[in-house]
């Protein structure tokens, strides 16, 4: 996984929410620290510092900024997408002609088009209110890596695709 931003779990060992969200965490090996609140004075201080009350009010996630107080489960997976686009699962519609990554119900994909036996890629997008993200950078990365699993020969034409890979010496050689 690339770009991963720090994921801080606050809580207690005996909390069962807490022990619910390390499984989550485990389960989809999202890189974690644990920090119990009851036993470590200093975490217990830093939790406090993310509320105005300064109560101890975990357990508490932060993603990078992003503090999450108790999420649901389907709250903590729409931030965790949101959030770190390379825990996204990349989808190949063959019969579209695309790869396409779902944030949350929205879809940012990159479309091609067959010529001359090499698959041309022509259009990326990302829908406007997730853009700035690192989204599409992550969507041209994985369909680089899938595309070549599955033995394509690539060339870049849209403008944004040809910038990911000239910026990445890896793929500069490998797609054209």
């Amino acid at each position: 996984m690339r770009n991963i931003p720090t994921v801080k779990l606050y809580g207690a060992s005996h909390c069962h929410k807490t022990q619910y969200y390390k499984q989550i965490f485990d389960k989809i090996e999202l890189p974690y620290t644990f920090l119990d609140v009851e036993i470590n004075k200093i975490h217990a201080e830093e939790l406090r510092n993310l509320y105005e009350n300064r109560k101890l009010n975990f357990p508490t996630i932060t993603i990078g900024k992003k503090k999450l107080r108790n999420p649901s489960e389907k709250d903590l997976f729409k931030w965790i997408h949101k959030l770190i686009p390379s825990m996204l699962e990349l989808k190949h519609n063959k019969d579209e002609n695309k790869y396409t990554l779902d944030i949350n119900g929205q879809e940012a994909k990159v479309e091609y088009v067959f010529q001359e036996g090499q698959m041309l890629l022509t259009h990326s997008e990302v829908p406007y209110q997730l853009r700035g993200k690192g989204i599409g950078k992550e969507l041209v990365l994985k369909t680089f890596e899938r595309l070549t699993e599955e033995g394509h020969k690539a060339v870049a034409v849209c403008s944004y695709i040809k910038t990911v890979k000239n910026r990445n010496s890896y793929w500069k050689d490998i797609i054209r």
